[in-house]
């Protein structure tokens, strides 16, 4: 794992602004992604404590375990209460028992992909009737960005273009509420669209389905756009073993 540079004993403490605080996780999650593709870290290896890692990227035991909490959604760590975290690696059988949901005390898996499922297919409709050679463009950046991060193993980078890819649809149907509640309820509806990335040999079908989706904005086809982000939805939502029904 890369080094970072230690700060100078003399030179002050600063809280950074929210947006580089937020950012401190994700920074940490690419280097240990990496680190597990090229075997540093072996899979049914354990990981080093907390402590050492807040002291190898020099950040704290909260972002650290913030990190660690990410990657097991993806499926490349398992965690057990009171023992260390333990590679799973990038195997095609990832262990669904130890990857969890994280918003357990507020709502489930399920309710999440049915927000989405009424919510998205209904935007896609609305969104075919006003597609713009920029928004056209906007979304083929999106999917292209998604493809390159997958090449790479870059399964938060891919996650993150997946919830852009969705967010550019909803915000273009017009509906301000839709819009409202998809940016409220970020945190838990980017969660869902990282869980499908712990089934390894399922990464590329989210491409192959926001291809389809792109195709039928690109027609402007208001059926088509809503049938196949329906599919997509339910499609995600089986890659991670639960079963939506339109």
């Amino acid at each position: 794992m890369k080094k970072h540079p230690a700060k100078s004993s003399n030179q002050r403490a600063v809280s950074p602004p929210a947006d580089v605080a937020g950012r401190v996780p994700h920074k940490i999650v690419r280097e240990l992604q990496d680190a597990i593709a090229h075997a540093e870290l072996k899979a049914g290896a354990f990981m080093p404590s907390e402590r050492e890692l807040a002291a190898t990227f020099k950040v704290s035991r909260s972002s650290v375990r913030e990190a660690l909490s990410i990657l097991e959604t993806l499926g490349l760590l398992a965690i057990e209460p009171g023992r260390r975290a333990r590679v799973l690696g990038t195997s095609n059988e990832p262990d669904k028992r130890l990857t969890r949901w994280h918003y357990a005390s507020k709502f489930n898996e399920n309710d999440v992909y049915e927000l989405r499922l009424i919510l998205e297919s209904r935007a896609a409709r609305l969104a075919a009737q006003k597609m713009t050679p920029k928004t056209i463009a906007d979304l083929a950046a999106s999917l292209a960005s998604m493809k390159d991060n997958l090449r790479q193993g870059d399964l938060l980078a891919a996650a993150n273009d997946d919830f852009k890819f969705h967010d550019i649809i909803v915000n273009l149907s017009g509906n301000r509420l839709f819009a409202e509640i998809h940016r409220l309820n970020r945190e838990a509806i980017l969660e869902s669209q990282k869980l499908p990335f712990s089934t390894h040999q399922r990464l590329w079908e989210p491409v192959q389905e926001h291809e389809k989706i792109l195709q039928a904005l690109e027609q402007r086809d208001p059926d088509g756009a809503s049938y196949l982000m329906q599919l997509h939805l339910i499609r995600a939502a089986d890659r991670v073993g639960l079963t939506l029904k339109a």
